[in-house]
C-alpha cells in the first residue's frame, strides 16, 4: 500500500545544482523537484530528518530541515515559501521543460474553502 502524500504544494520536476550548507560544511548537491514548500535533494548519504540546513542556488536563499531521507534521496522542508517557477527559470532557463504534478485532492478542496 501507497503511503499517503502530505504535500501541500505542486512539486516541479526539474535538475540543478544547489549549495547545501549544515553546521559542518557546505556542499553541492542536484535539487530533482521543487515547490513552494520543499525539495528533494540528491546528496551524500549522512543527511537525517531533523539535520537543519540553508539551500541556495540562483533565485533560492532560503533555510529548511531534512524531513525524510531514502538512500541517496532525501526531502526539505523550506522555512517559508519560494516561487518555484522563478527558482527553476533562474537554474534552467525554461519552465515549460518541467513535469508538472497536481497537488492531493484535498489541497485543492481547502483552496476551493
Amino acid at each position: 500500500m501507497r503511503k499517503a502524500d502530505r504535500r501541500r504544494d505542486a512539486r516541479f520536476a526539474t535538475s540543478f545544482s544547489a549549495t547545501l550548507t549544515l553546521d559542518t560544511g557546505s556542499r553541492v548537491v542536484v535539487v530533482g523537484d521543487i515547490s513552494a514548500g520543499g525539495a528533494m535533494l540528491e546528496a551524500q548519504n549522512d543527511l537525517w530528518p531533523g539535520c537543519k540546513l540553508s539551500l541556495k542556488a540562483k533565485n533560492l536563499d532560503v533555510n529548511g530541515e531534512i524531513r525524510w531521507r531514502n538512500d541517496r534521496l532525501c526531502g526539505v522542508a523550506f522555512s517559508m515559501p519560494v516561487d518555484p517557477f522563478a527558482v527553476i527559470a533562474a537554474n534552467v532557463g525554461d519552465v515549460t521543460d518541467t513535469m508538472v504534478e497536481e497537488p492531493p485532492l484535498s489541497s485543492r478542496q481547502s483552496d476551493r474553502s
